[in-house]
């Protein structure tokens, strides 16, 4: 089964690879020995919601009399610069049978998280959660050995993502 460990930033990987012992360094990835398991990350808000004027021009000026503004449905895209990053992702995503979402333990985290797994149309596959409140080597193995189905948490993800909208 190959497995796609999705950490919220850099130094979140890093601390999650460290805490395996050998890992190998890639180009936006972190592959786990001897698992092949691989860890990789988002930075900022990878995915966001799109600025007003991408869904018509007249709200690129807007005034306090025209709001609230609310398109139809909700564009969501990657933020400018992040693409590589993104592409590295959703390839890794696709080629996955499961996702661990890694990211802060918090409706953020788990938004971040399937912000980008939605965006790279990777919902289909089998997610689990590592939900772990410290990057201490112990405490992030504690947390691998007992991942939690992503289905509980959902709902912290629709939360986040209307409170974003």
């Amino acid at each position: 089964m190959k497995r796609v460990i999705l950490a919220e930033k850099p130094s979140q990987a890093q601390a999650y690879a460290e805490s395996f012992g050998k890992f190998s360094k890639k180009d936006g990835y972190i592959i786990l020995n001897p698992s092949n398991d691989i860890i990789t990350w988002g930075f900022g808000h990878l995915v966001e919601l799109a600025s007003p004027e991408e869904y018509r021009d007249e709200w690129k000026k807007w005034n306090m009399k025209e709001l609230p503004i609310i398109p139809q449905t909700f564009k969501f895209k990657v933020g400018q610069g992040k693409s590589k990053q993104f592409n590295i992702i959703k390839r890794l995503l696709k080629e996955a049978d499961q996702i661990v979402i890694a990211t802060d333990s918090d409706r953020e985290g788990e938004n971040i998280a399937r912000s980008i797994i939605s965006q790279a149309k990777a919902d289909n596959k089998e997610i689990k959660r590592l939900w772990i409140n410290s990057l201490e080597a112990d405490e992030i193995q504690k947390g691998f050995s007992d991942l939690r189905d992503g289905k509980d948490f959902y709902s912290a993800y629709i939360e986040a993502q209307t409170r974003q909208i």
